[in-house]
Order: C-alpha cells, then structure tokens, then sequence
C-alpha cells in the first residue's frame, strides 16, 4: 500500500503519539485508504503527509515532507514481503547531481511547492527562485 500511496519504491515514516502531536499549519486533506488506514495530504500540493489509523494511538509522518528529513533517519523496515529487487542495488549505482542532469536550473524558475523551511504562510506558494550550480 505504502509504494502506492507515495508512488515510490517506499515510504519512509517517522511514529508520533498522537497525543504529542497537532497540525502547525492549517488541516491537511484526508483519504481512507483501506478499512483500516487514513492517509493525510496536503490539499493545496497534493504531497502525501502522514499514514494513521482512525482513532489509533500513532500518527507516522513522511520524512519528505520535514524541512530536514536527515535528522530523522529509519531504525526498522516494515512490509519487507513486498520490497522491490532491485532496491538492494541502489546504493551501489553511479550518482548524479541534480545540475549534472538536468542542467543549470534557468535563473526564471519558480518552485510552487512549499519551501524547505517554516518560512512562508501556508496558504500562498512559494516563490522561491532555484539557485543555478
């Protein structure tokens, strides 16, 4: 379900009390996923947010979506039946920087998704330019 849910290999969660925890910035969206998940986005971008069961004591939230996701790294897999062959192999292929595939990022590009950092009201855009290489 998790590979569906965020369009990827995985998703990477980190597990908060529910009770230790509350939306900072506005209300996210919600879907029922199952009988048993909820899943939270965000209405406005449509990036996924956090995984939870209804009335359930945790709230796991995607660590993509935290302004520094590298503070909080996994300490255990969860639906190992299901991980994808070649994900053992990544680690192990050539790497590229985004500019090294991509190109300098043109000095007019505008990012809408919300920035890295608490920086701006929930409810406008960003508009942050991309620094080039």
């Amino acid at each position: 379900m998790c590979q569906k849910a965020v369009a990827g290999p995985f998703a990477v969660l980190a597990e908060v009390p529910q009770h230790q925890f509350a939306w900072t910035r506005g209300t996210p969206a919600t879907f029922q996923s199952s009988t048993r998940a909820m899943r939270d986005f965000c209405a406005a971008c449509g990036t996924p947010l956090s995984y939870r069961h209804s009335g359930g004591p945790i709230i796991e939230l995607l660590t993509g979506a935290f302004d520094q996701p590298d503070r909080v790294p996994p300490s255990y897999a969860v639906g190992t039946e299901s991980m994808l062959a070649w994900l053992a192999e990544v680690a192990a292929l050539a790497g590229k920087t985004t500019s090294a595939n991509l190109g300098p990022a043109p000095p007019d590009l505008v990012s809408f998704q919300h920035p890295d950092h608490d920086t701006e009201p929930a409810w406008q855009p960003a508009r942050t330019s991309l620094p080039g290489p």
